[in-house]
């Protein structure tokens, strides 16, 4: 009975071996499938030529996060330029580079233009004048010329027409004009000439004629009285009215000449006018 039961417990040790021994086999099996057998070059694909050389795709470059959150952008790779004019070169076509322009026409030069003559100098010159501006209507006066190169036949003139000149000197002359030169306002020219030779001149200057002040009143009634008429003037300025009779000076400078129900004749004591100032009577009411 024991005999039997030790050849029992051998037969079953046996077959537990060979058990563990086809689970060891079976499990390297397993391993040499899956480390041996991904590992071999896969054969030429049906319909690709055996010749042709097959490129993976290159891998494009990992994207490394912002700390904003913002991806940074990729980077193209650089153009190869060389593989570019060779598959360019060797395509059909003419052949032409179509990366080369021509060379556009220069425009034509700028046309020269003469050089802008130097203006010649006058003769004589002119640089100022003494009084520098008159008031219309105040009469005779002396003007005073300075210039250079003044002739000793020199001759002066206003607006055209010659008046008596007097030389001074080679930089001064004195020309005497005449009121009724200067009745009217306005830009005078003042210029000096030789006598004997009319190719000797000098520039021309400008003298200020202004035209005298108004006086600033209407005339606007008449008290007449058997000794004596008393205007009434009303001013422009700020609607004061005066009495006025001849005689009668307002605001230190309006002189009162002459009073007719027609008209008033006033004078500016401040300038000598060749007449007084006439305002007509205008009927105004007060």
């Amino acid at each position: 009975m024991s005999q039997e039961n030790s050849t029992s417990e051998q037969t079953k040790e046996t077959r537990k071996k060979l058990l563990l021994g086809g689970l060891i086999l079976l499990l390297l099996g397993v391993v040499y499938f899956q480390f041996f057998s991904g590992s071999a070059a896969p054969g030429p694909t049906r319909g690709t030529p055996a010749n042709v050389r097959i490129v993976p795709s290159p891998t494009p470059p990992r994207q490394t996060p912002q700390r904003s959150g913002t991806p940074e952008p990729i980077i193209s790779q650089p153009l190869d330029l060389a593989s570019m004019r060779q598959h360019i070169n060797s395509g059909s076509g003419t052949g032409r580079n179509i990366f080369i322009y021509p060379t556009p026409t220069p425009p034509p030069p700028p046309p020269r233009r003469p050089p802008t003559p130097t203006p010649t100098p006058f003769p004589i010159n002119i640089f100022s004048v003494n009084p520098g501006g008159v008031i219309a209507r105040t009469g005779d006066f002396t003007l005073t010329v300075f210039g250079e190169k003044i002739p000793q036949d020199a001759q002066g003139s206003i607006n055209g027409s010659v008046y008596p000149t007097t030389v001074v000197s080679a930089t001064e002359i004195k020309i005497k004009v005449p009121g009724e030169a200067i009745r009217s306002p306005g830009n005078f020219g003042v210029m000096i000439r030789s006598q004997n030779n009319p190719n000797i001149f000098s520039n021309q200057y400008s003298l200020n004629v202004a035209q005298p002040q108004d006086p600033p009143y209407k005339y606007i009634g008449l008290i007449a009285r058997k000794s004596s008429s008393t205007a009434v003037l009303k001013s422009q300025n700020d609607d004061d009215v005066y009495n006025v009779k001849k005689g009668d000076i307002i605001e230190r400078r309006w002189k009162i000449v002459k009073i007719t129900p027609e008209k008033i004749e006033i004078e500016d004591v401040t300038i000598k006018l060749e007449r007084p100032h006439i305002i007509n009577y205008s009927g105004e009411a007060r």
